[in-house]
């Protein structure tokens, strides 16, 4: 068993950039036909661009301000009209591959896929992560590809630094090495962010809607605990470390539900079939449904992985 959950991290250790986009919906918009909007028509259409290595898309509950024990000098809470309301997970082996993505598909097909963003968000913002600044350290959930509702214990925590880069990055790396160790924590995964890159982005054909930088983050931890008491003990007075003096703000946000779309280069059956006709098959344990024979009937050659064929090997 352990050899498979040590195969998770390193497999997800194998993205060498992961794209973090974070946003909220317009505000005439009814929150759960957003969610399913971005579920069972965008994801699956980004899970087909060329060049993922992998895809999760996380959609939260209102942020936890009781979640973690009190420290002085450190805000938990956040306005509602200022809370994320999902996170799009992108990565890619290498910087060949993120190029890949960008020119995929044709730019008439990808401004279609992308007029998404128009129609759906109010503000969004992408961070970049790269090499060991996205690193998973510890996973011992038993399940690399979640799909629907979230784990008890899930949660999304964002930072906002205090002080100069170099300390609030060393702090957060000791922070999430800290937590892989602790007991009743399942999974830790560190992304430092780098500031966003306008002018990457309006290249890449993305419509800015980007946060003021006041409300931009620098860090988010994708967490899993046994029980929401295990919070309690991730940041003491006991651990001997002045959070404060590198840590302006930590935002909770409990994870309502989360999907793998793209797996180690390959889009998952959510992807390609649609949530409904996942949960389908899940009820009646329709294995032939899932046979590669059929999908690949059904779907062609993006079936067997979306990298091209010299990333892959």
């Amino acid at each position: 068993m352990e050899s498979g959950l040590t195969d998770f991290v390193s497999i997800e250790n194998g993205a060498g950039i992961a794209r973090i986009t974070c946003g909220w919906k317009l505000a005439h918009l009814p929150l759960e036909a957003v969610r399913c909007y971005w579920r069972d028509v965008h994801s699956p259409a980004i899970s087909r661009r060329a060049g993922l290595y992998e895809y999760r898309h996380s959609q939260f509950k209102d942020v936890d301000a009781t979640l973690l024990a009190p420290v002085a000098g450190i805000n938990y809470s956040c306005p509602a009209d200022q809370q994320l309301m999902w996170l799009s997970d992108v990565r890619y082996r290498n910087q060949a591959a993120l190029d890949l993505f960008t020119i995929s598909p044709g730019a008439d097909v990808r401004a279609l896929i992308l007029g998404d963003i128009d129609l759906l968000v109010d503000q969004s913002t992408t961070y970049k992560s790269v090499g060991d600044d996205a690193k998973t350290y510890l996973d011992t959930t038993g399940e690399p590809t979640p799909i629907g509702p979230a784990a008890a214990g899930s949660f999304g925590l964002f930072f906002r630094q205090n002080g100069d880069d170099a300390t609030f990055r060393a702090g957060l790396t000791a922070i999430a090495a800290l937590w892989a160790r602790t007991p009743g924590v399942k999974r830790v995964r560190l992304n430092l962010f780098e500031a966003p890159d306008m002018e990457a982005e309006r290249k890449a054909g993305y419509p800015i809607k980007t946060h003021p930088v006041e409300r931009q983050y620098q860090a988010w931890i994708d967490l899993m605990l046994d029980s929401d008491a295990v919070a309690k003990t991730l940041l003491t007075a006991a651990d001997g470390v002045d959070y404060a003096s590198f840590i302006r703000e930590i935002h909770a946000y409990p994870v309502n539900s989360l999907y793998t779309f793209v797996y180690n280069t390959k889009p998952t059956l959510v992807a390609l079939r649609g949530y409904a006709a996942y949960q389908s098959i899940m009820a009646f344990n329709a294995q032939h449904q899932v046979q590669p024979a059929l999908l690949e009937w059904m779907y062609g050659d993006i079936v067997n992985g979306i990298q091209p064929k010299e990333e892959a090997a």
